[in-house]
């Protein structure tokens, strides 16, 4: 059992650890532990624009423009998942030009450097983890428009006093209508855009 003077000494100690106090100190010690931005909790990891994230949201709920929490709620998934994506994109992107480089400093001929990318065991290719995290964004924002499009049907049909001011959600286009959207590409445009859009 402790004696009386080693807790003293520990709560003494204890003041001396609290992590650091400054807003800034605070904001930096939440990434100690980041390894990689693809299962980051905070929207925003280092390296990211808050703004660019503030104009998508912003877009988000001026296309949805949600009524309710249930109805926000899908829209902020809509978010959160066509965040993801982006960040995905940009670490595939990376990904690619860490595994050429190390490739080429190996001596892989240059006219099959991104061949030789790809090249290596199913289970240990970083970029099969990407492909599938990128495909289950994908999913999520889909499934999330679908629900989006049905709540906000359901509201309107059953609810007489409904002006339509909240525009249903539309089966995504293949360009989009807004110009931050355009700038940075749409979350999920493919050459086949109506073949995901089936799903709905």
């Amino acid at each position: 059992m402790a004696t009386n003077a080693q807790i003293l000494a520990n709560r003494l100690n204890s003041q001396k650890s609290t992590g650091p106090s400054s807003v800034e100190g605070r904001a930096a010690a939440r990434f100690n532990a980041l390894k990689h931005g693809m299962d980051a909790q905070s929207p925003i990891i280092p390296g990211e624009d808050p703004a660019e994230l503030d104009a998508l949201a912003h877009d988000y709920h001026l296309q949805f423009r949600p009524h309710g929490p249930k109805e926000t709620f899908l829209v902020e998934t809509l978010i959160r998942a066509d965040w993801n994506k982006r960040r995905l994109r940009r670490i595939e992107t990376q990904l690619f030009s860490t595994l050429i480089a190390e490739r080429e400093a190996a001596g892989v001929p240059a006219d099959i450097l991104l061949g030789a990318a790809f090249a290596q065991d199913g289970a240990n290719n970083p970029l099969d983890k990407i492909f599938r995290r990128q495909e289950t964004a994908e999913r999520t924002w889909f499934r999330a428009l679908k629900e989006l499009r049905r709540a906000q049907q359901e509201r309107q049909s059953s609810d007489p006093d409904d002006d339509g001011s909240a525009s249903l959600a539309p089966v995504p286009a293949s360009v989009p209508s807004s110009p931050q959207m355009q700038a940075s590409g749409y979350p999920f445009h493919s050459a086949h855009p109506n073949r995901l859009c089936d799903r709905l």
